[in-house]
């Protein structure tokens, strides 16, 4: 264990020494710069406030506890902390009265992967990387609130609602216990919004873990993810919110995601935890309810998506009830934790409000916020803000200026009445962009297999790494004319989701013809053309797409997969290179490679490019794999097993890993240890009919005759489309002398589904053996002739 945290200590070190000389070297740059605008993003220096460490020292609190709560979609506009009537919130109400309520904070994003990277690192999207939900992962170096509190000698746990933040985007980075567990194979298509669970589900996790852990300091983040679409709160909620849908049933649902939160709370006080524990509450972004007429969110960036509920809980008696009007941002929440509970961490781009909360009169500093999702998915121009506590400038082909104060509903541009101010802030957000720009790593990639990064492409999202420059260009359409085609691939998206693929055509063909050679559409259009049957329909489109824009990943990955399952290898190949010629740690373009020279049993071929897939996502699982199957088929077996046993110290149920161990040693002629391995993988997942096969052929080996018939029995049932279920079975009533006349069924029924020339040689050789045994010679001699030639067949192809 010791070990394990010296380890943990090093990498943050290793980690905050990078980003040290990193800061360094902007802040030398750019300090000019800085100093002569007025804004000092970086905080060089985050002492812990020795007011604040006093207090715990009073208390006797070494270490206090930290619970963040995530809101997600949560307008700050909904809640009766900021003046709405129409919900009831009894336990935010009771906590917002012992809290520091920040009236004025901004989101950076109006997504929730961005966002939530936004508050885990206290850096902004420009500089972290993850600019939509669905491209690129966290880095491994940026460092974490988890990784901080980690090496500070604290428990740390996530509980996560949503796939959207499945921990191999990145945000997993420091938490020893990481609870984001979704049963992906329940969804057809994969959208990440839509795969979520619900609050209660969260909460009693999260409560189990407390429980265990709430003897040590800890941080724990719980997100909920209750108000987001779709709008269904559970009863008594949706009953009584059910008056004015869509509106009120979010409310309700948000009044639901209210009582979880109150149980989370009141497990504090009734463990006597709430005197030593910090509760961090905070919205990633808002929900548009048909503002501005976006129904959901991530387009625009106006309040209802920005403006988000912002309060800190603590036993400070100093702390409490005390509303803050001043502009705050969510990258300023990692400091304030930091310095709240003495620990002292590295720069960000944020600021800690410890100060603020204590009643020091500090310079107010605008808050960023970005959408690039018109830009990424759309070709459109992205749309950047800066936002002070009185007005919102947002920079798009044609900029837009509000007074908040008088029109919080962002319904009258003041261009006109204030053309200093917008030019002044349109001038302090170009300067803004360059700095939290300055020294950007390269995006990373999140490690993703590539069946899930195909279902993901189904639905438009880009599945791949991007770097992107933030800057919106007057060339290129201003979002605020394309709203209708935006909701319609919308729409389109959700009809996928729930696999109306004709609906979703209409609407894709309608958006196309408002804005013909939009890629979005294409994509989507071309997933609808495939789920229907219209595979050539599809390659078009995806076709399409390349005539226009020859390097994009999506549909040239896209392409490769519909042209792997024709067995195209050649044009396999040629697309997959030119991806890497584009990318060249597109592990999606790896993989199709190795699975092309797999499937023709090169395997040498392969393994150079598995090799690459694992060395550059090392800790998907699915491409170890993939290497270890191609490592069985040269033989390496005590690689391939090594591989293998550690896939499943890491995940005992990975889905087909004992397979393939039963496969090595079946090999290996380790029969017992293989029937042990095909046993484990049935029973973790009983329909694995291949699994069965090569059990029952094993249990025939060792001379359980009657084993084998049942298994190949269970294959007929499990796998009706396959033949080797009837064959063998119609092989082992044969051994025991049934009835050759009742076996024919089986044998031709086998045979009617046989598509392998090897296959088709055992039907007609149990074919010859029924007739032989019902006295045909004629029949015999027919079927043994058809049975030479298929076996001749199969010679050739493995020569």
């Amino acid at each position: 264990m010791g070990k394990k945290k010296n380890k943990k200590e090093n990498n943050i070190g290793k980690k905050s020494e990078t980003k040290k000389k990193t800061f360094i070297s902007i802040f030398l740059l750019v300090v000019v710069v800085l100093l002569a605008g007025g804004l000092l993003l970086f905080q060089l220096f985050l002492k812990p406030s020795a007011s604040i460490q006093n207090f715990w020292k009073k208390q006797g609190v070494e270490k206090p506890n930290v619970l963040l709560i995530t809101l997600d979609t949560t307008r700050a506009d909904h809640l009766p902390l900021y003046g709405y009537g129409a919900v009831q919130t009894p336990n935010l109400n009771e906590m917002g009265r012992r809290a520091v309520v920040f009236e004025q904070c901004a989101t950076t994003a109006p997504l929730t992967l961005p966002a939530h990277c936004s508050i885990m690192t206290g850096y902004y999207p420009p500089y972290h990387g993850v600019r939509v939900n669905g491209n690129n992962a966290l880095r491994d170096d940026q460092t974490t609130l988890a990784e901080v509190f980690a090496a500070s000698g604290y428990r740390t746990a996530a509980f996560i609602a949503a796939f959207v933040l499945d921990g191999r985007w990145g945000l997993k980075q420091g938490f020893e216990y990481y609870d984001d567990q979704f049963d992906l194979k329940k969804y057809k298509q994969l959208d990440l919004g839509m795969v979520q669970r619900r609050g209660d589900e969260v909460v009693n996790s999260a409560l189990s873990w407390l429980e265990k852990n709430k003897d040590r300091p800890f941080f724990a983040w719980v997100h909920l993810y209750d108000p987001h679409l779709p709008y269904e709160p559970p009863e008594p909620y949706y009953s009584q919110y059910n008056y004015n849908p869509p509106v009120s049933l979010y409310d309700g649902e948000i009044a639901y995601m209210d009582e979880q939160i109150g149980r989370l709370y009141s497990w504090l006080k009734t463990n006597g935890l709430d005197s030593k524990t910090v509760v961090v509450l905070v919205g990633d972004h808002g929900e548009g309810l048909g503002d501005h007429g976006e129904l959901a969110h991530g387009f625009f960036i106006y309040d209802y998506a920005v403006r988000v509920p912002f309060l800190v809980v603590s036993p400070d008696h100093r702390l409490q009830n005390i509303r803050i009007p001043a502009q705050v941002s969510t990258v300023d929440i990692f400091p304030t934790i930091t310095e709240m509970v003495g620990i002292k961490a590295p720069p960000t781009q944020g600021r800690s409000l410890v100060g603020l909360m204590l009643g020091k009169k500090e310079k107010e500093l605008p808050a960023y916020c970005e959408s690039l999702s018109p830009n990424l998915h759309y070709g459109w121009s992205p749309l950047l803000s800066l936002r002070t506590s009185r007005f919102k400038f947002i920079d798009a082909p044609r900029p837009e200026l509000y007074d908040l104060k008088q029109d919080p509903k962002e319904l009258t541009d003041v261009q006109n009445r204030y053309p200093e101010v917008g030019l002044n802030l349109k001038k302090e957000l170009e300067a803004f962009v360059e700095r939290i720009s300055f020294g950007a790593p390269e995006p990373q990639a999140a490690n993703l297999d590539s069946e899930t990064v195909q279902r993901l492409a189904a639905l438009g999202y880009i599945g791949a790494s991007v770097k992107i420059k933030t800057r919106p260009a007057k060339d290129l359409a201003d979002p605020k004319d394309k709203l209708e085609v935006y909701e319609l691939i919308q729409q389109a998206g959700d009809f996928i989701n729930h696999e109306k693929y004709g609906e979703a055509v209409g609407n894709l063909e309608r958006a196309l013809s408002l804005e013909p050679g939009i890629p979005q559409a294409l994509l989507l259009l071309s997933t609808c053309y495939l789920e229907l049957g219209k595979k050539e329909e599809a390659k078009k489109l995806l076709d399409e797409i390349l005539r226009q824009d020859p390097n994009s990943l999506q549909a040239l990955i896209s392409l490769a997969n519909i042209l792997l399952e024709e067995g195209r290898d050649e044009e396999v190949i040629s697309l997959s290179k030119k991806a890497l010629s584009i990318d060249d740690r597109n592990t999606q373009a790896y993989t199709l490679i190795g699975e092309v020279y797999m499937r023709k049993m090169e395997h040498a071929q392969a393994l150079p490019y598995l090799e690459k897939a694992v060395e550059i996502q090392p800790k998907m699982t699915r491409n170890e794999l993939n290497l270890a199957v191609c490592l069985i088929g040269l033989k390496e077996y005590s690689r391939a097993e090594e591989l293998l046993k550690k896939i499943l110290q890491e995940y005992p149920k990975f889905p087909l890993a004992h397979y393939h161990l039963g496969l090595l040693y079946e090999e290996q002629g380790r029969l017992e240890e293989a029937i042990q391995a095909y046993s484990k993988e049935i029973e973790n997942y009983p329909d694995h009919f291949r699994a069965r096969f090569n059990l029952g052929k094993l249990l025939l080996k060792r001379g359980d005759f009657q084993g084998y018939l049942e298994q190949m029995e269970k294959v007929m049932k499990t796998a009706p489309n396959e033949a080797e279920g009837y064959l063998f079975y119609a092989r082992g009533k044969l051994l025991r002398n049934d009835n050759p006349a009742e076996i024919l069924d089986l044998i031709n029924t086998g045979l009617s589904k046989a598509r392998t020339p090897e296959l088709k040689a055992l039907s007609y050789f149990l074919l010859a053996d029924v007739y032989n045994r019902l006295g045909q010679p004629a029949r015999v001699q027919e079927a043994l002739a058809k049975a030479n030639h298929f076996k001749n067949q199969t010679t050739e192809s493995k020569r």
